[in-house]
């Protein structure tokens, strides 16, 4: 009897102990859930108090390093003479920069030499941002042969259909200024000294990019046309800044939205932009070297550059931009046909300098210090070249030129 009054009293205590430990656990289960809505809730409300942070698009670290591979159009013994050949070149010239090639949108050569940042000890590579100058113009007519595409505008209308005012607006086409044939005056045959248009060097720094065109625009649109347009070619900058605002007013947007947008997002640019946008602090951003106090005024100015030189990029993603436009991602086969022609026989087609019967198209960006030139051929080797250097030693054009003649040579 007495034993199995203890099973029970044994078997009652073991009970309630069960009982109030699943009573222990569900209330510390409860106050949990309480506490995690309370914390959730006040999470909440603290990141209500704070402002919304502006994602930014700066880039803030370099994309991975980019492997070489062997030319696909050259025999073995080709590509390495190629290889030989570009090294000794570079070195010959004594250039400092970064030189990438690519053919058929694959990597066949990189080289860089010398810092993109002496301080920070980074060395110029294939993913270094550069300012690009007048490579510029080439995104620039781009844009106006999109638009084109889309019935918003024609190469064939008159500059007094978006500028009534302009004097000499009823005979100058877009064509004219996308072909620099149209006689307007280059308000930037100088570059420290474009902050003399403005009148306070101050006002020039403090002005948004819109005044200050309007103040550029001023002083280039009240003086005489140089030439009857389509008479001759004159290189200029000017009608390369009235094409971005013809840009503005077609599709009702920024000139530079619209490139981000339609080109940049499109061609997975994700390094590219516009200088007045660029941190100074951004990383593996090329640092200018080896030039005159005062030669880099002209960036400052916000609107100076705008659609004739604003950009900056690094050497992928310009052959990105190659390969992009040469397999019609953006535009039409006819309009890249438009924009590449050289109808006028002036060496020079939209934005775009022609060579070997249009075999070979490029730009050069020239902007103290920095210097560079994209070329690249529209046959079935695809070739490209991006030459881009932050010192002021100017040797970018001959060196990409020459580059590419050596290639051509072998392929030959």
């Amino acid at each position: 009897m007495k034993k199995l009054t203890c099973i029970l009293l044994f078997a009652v205590l073991l009970f309630g102990a069960i009982s109030l430990g699943s009573c222990k656990l569900r209330k510390a289960s409860e106050v949990d859930g309480v506490d995690q809505v309370s914390n959730h809730a006040e999470n909440k409300a603290e990141a209500e108090k704070k402002p919304t942070e502006k994602p930014t698009e700066q880039p803030t670290t370099a994309p991975p390093e980019v492997e070489t591979v062997a030319s696909s159009e050259l025999s073995a013994s080709g590509y390495k003479s190629l290889v030989n050949s570009y090294d000794n070149l570079i070195y010959s010239y004594g250039f400092d920069g970064e030189v990438f090639v690519t053919e058929h949108g694959k990597p066949i050569y990189k080289k860089g030499v010398n810092y993109a940042d002496k301080k920070k000890k980074i060395k110029n590579n294939e993913n270094t941002i550069f300012r690009i100058a007048s490579i510029t113009k080439q995104f620039t007519a781009a844009a106006i042969m999109i638009l084109q595409e889309r019935g918003k505008l024609s190469v064939k209308d008159k500059l007094s259909k978006y500028f009534p005012d302009y004097k000499y607006g009823d005979k100058i086409t877009i064509d004219n200024v996308l072909r620099m044939n149209s006689g307007i005056p280059d308000y930037m045959n100088f570059y420290n000294n474009v902050a003399k248009i403005f009148p306070t060097k101050k006002e020039a720094f403090t002005n948004s990019s819109k005044k200050n065109r309007e103040i550029i625009k001023k002083s280039f649109m009240t003086d005489p046309i140089l030439f009857t347009p389509g008479a001759t070619f004159k290189y200029s900058n000017s009608g390369y800044l009235l094409l971005g605002e013809i840009v503005e007013k077609a599709s009702g947007t920024t000139y530079e939205n619209f490139l981000k947008k339609e080109i940049f997002d499109k061609l997975d640019m994700n390094f590219t932009g516009f200088i007045e946008d660029l941190d100074e602090n951004t990383h593996n951003l090329a640092q200018p070297y080896n030039y005159s106090k005062g030669q880099l005024d002209v960036f400052k100015i916000k609107g100076a550059a705008f659609a004739c030189g604003n950009m900056y990029s690094t050497a992928v993603d310009l052959a990105k931009w190659a390969d992009g436009l040469r397999d019609y991602k953006i535009m039409s086969k006819e309009s890249f046909n438009e924009l590449t022609s050289d109808k006028n026989h002036y060496g020079y087609a939209c934005g775009l300098f022609v060579l070997d019967k249009g075999n070979v198209i490029f730009h050069t960006g020239n902007l103290a210090p920095y210097n560079s030139i994209l070329i690249m051929s529209t046959g079935s080797s695809k070739y490209t070249c991006v030459v881009l250097s932050n010192y002021d030693y100017y040797a970018s054009e001959t060196l990409g030129k020459n580059l590419r003649s050596v290639y051509a040579g072998l392929l030959s």
